[in-house]
């Protein structure tokens, strides 16, 4: 081997060395960049009116697929892909996230003598089961929407009947692409999808 070949093969390895730590140090700098954190409203009181009732009741964890089941903004740019928003993210999981705003949705309507979580409190009246079927944006044409959709079970507690059971969907549009913009429509939505939800439930929860 020649010496001019023999140096030219040790710089174009040092520049593949140096390649690879930028490339490193540019990971490690995005890792630790924090991202923006977002959380959702629940419901306040006095929008589900409702007689205010002695029973209890227990908001089990939501189901949803792995894919909604994170703290990911989702983005569905197509009917089978999902990415999520690179500089945001939710305060909790999605299924967390939701068993929340259920759990203080309800409790502001009064209805019910204690509106709790799964495991955190005595043994309830009833049982809601959520199955988590849609959260993210998806991009329709040239438009973007938010998507929430769940069905809702409510189960007595005492004997595993099934009191009634739902489904919810709501979409709003988004204006434009921009973070701030794409989460004040998931809250539109989620306000709507909660509306819904605690009026079919205070109407079929009984005394």
């Amino acid at each position: 081997m020649t010496i001019r070949k023999s140096l030219r093969l040790t710089l174009f390895g040092l520049g593949l060395l140096a390649l690879a730590g930028c490339s490193a140090i540019s990971s490690i700098q995005s890792a630790s960049k924090p991202l923006a954190t977002f959380e959702l409203t629940p419901l306040p009181a006095g929008v589900v009116p409702a007689t205010r009732g002695r029973r209890h009741l227990e908001i089990a964890l939501p189901t949803a697929t792995g894919a909604l089941d994170t703290d990911s903004i989702m983005i569905k740019p197509t009917q089978l892909q999902l990415e999520s928003l690179p500089d945001a993210r939710w305060v909790n999981e999605t299924t967390e996230l939701v068993q929340l705003l259920l759990v203080r949705s309800l409790t502001n309507t009064g209805r019910f003598a204690l509106v709790a979580s799964e495991g955190l409190g005595p043994p309830p009246d009833y049982v809601l089961m959520t199955d988590l079927r849609a959260f993210q944006a998806e991009v329709i044409g040239e438009d973007v929407v938010v998507v929430i959709r769940s069905t809702m079970t409510l189960l007595r507690d005492t004997d595993g009947v099934v009191v009634s059971s739902g489904s919810f969907a709501h979409t709003v549009a988004v204006p434009d692409n921009s973070t701030n913009r794409i989460v004040a429509a998931f809250d539109e939505a989620m306000t709507l999808h909660l509306t819904e939800a605690v009026e079919w439930l205070v109407r079929n929860s009984g005394g």
